[in-house]
Parts: C-alpha cells; structure tokens; sequence
C-alpha cells in the first residue's frame, strides 16, 4: 500500500505544476494573471453551471474530468495563447507530455491519455462542450478586466469571434450572447474593430 500512496503523491506533485504555468489572461482584480490550474477549475465550474441550467444532455463526470485534464499538457509544454503565435510542435509536446503522465502506475493514467486525445479529437458532445468552455471563460474574464488582455495584445473583434468558433457552432444561443458583448467591447475600446 506504501508504494501505491508515493505513485499517487508522486503523480499528483507532477501534474500540480500546471499551477505554474502563467496565462496572458489576468485574475479578475488585474493583480497577476491566472495560471493554468485556476483556468481549468474555473472552465470546470462553468460546464457544471451550463450543464445544470442549460439542461445538457451529456457525460457530466466524464465531462468534468475531460475539463480537469484537458491542459494538463501544459505541465511540460506550456501554455499557447490564443492569439499569440503558435509554436509548430505545440501538439507533438503537449502529447509526449500526456504520454509521459499516463505511463504513471495508476488506474486512472490510461484514461487520463484517452480522455486527452478525446478532447483534441472533438468527436463527443463532452469534449465539444469543454472545448466550448475553453473558449467561453476566458471571453468572461476579458469582459471582468475591461478588455486589458485584448487591448495589450492588440486583438480585433475577428479574431475573438474567429477563437469562438466552436461557441458558434455548438452552443449558438451562447454564442449570441458573446457577439452582443463583442460589439460592446469594440465601442468601450477594448477590441479593435476588424
């Protein structure tokens, strides 16, 4: 049983380095910006919100733990922002990351890696939904910091709806909403209007 523990502990020191890993995204006092664990907990509690009062008919524990995980990858790859440039080996990283986690002795790395691949794949409703989440809360958290990221990136209201694909075409009364709030971003200054 001892040897079981220190795999678990050893695991979990492992993958609590996602807390390390910093986000362009700020917290919503603006005091520092969020790292990635705080990003994963918060798309978690969104998808539990929409599951409940949208009435989602899915997997909601798979859903969560897809949720959970889906960033783990950045324990060793880092985080690729949104509109940034993206690194060309971003997901052969991310994978060897998640191959690597999952040859852990435990029960739960093999679906950690399918769960993952599920996830990259989008071929579930819970992974369209977490996808989906991914999107949705940092739009949230940009409209809790009045735009900062965006204004400091430089980002057009075309390439927020161009990140928010996926709303569109799998949440479209979600999406509605968001298009009403890109257009007031434009007007308050916090997106460029392109």
């Amino acid at each position: 049983m001892s040897d079981r523990i220190s795999t678990i502990v050893a695991f979990l020191t492992d993958v609590e380095r996602l807390k390390l890993v910093k986000r362009k995204a700020y917290v919503s006092d603006m005091s520092r910006r969020e790292n990635s664990a705080e990003h994963s907990w918060h798309l978690a509690l969104g998808l539990v919100a929409l599951a409940q009062e949208l009435d989602l008919k899915m997997d909601l524990h798979k859903a969560l733990v897809m949720a959970m995980i889906h960033d783990l990858c950045e324990v060793d790859a880092g985080d690729t922002p949104a509109f940034g440039a993206q690194r060309p080996d971003q997901h052969e990283a991310e994978l060897r990351c998640i191959q690597r986690l999952a040859a852990y002795d435990l029960k739960f790395a093999p679906s950690l890696q399918e769960l993952w691949l599920e996830y990259e794949a989008q071929v579930s409703v819970e992974s369209r939904w977490v996808r989906v989440l991914d999107r949705l809360m940092p739009f949230i958290v940009n409209l809790s910091t009045q735009g900062i990221n965006w204004k400091e990136q430089s980002v057009s209201r075309s390439q927020v709806l161009r990140v928010s694909e996926p709303v569109r075409e799998h949440a479209p009364e979600v999406y509605e909403w968001m298009v009403g709030r890109v257009g007031e971003c434009v007007k308050a200054g916090w997106l460029i209007d392109a």
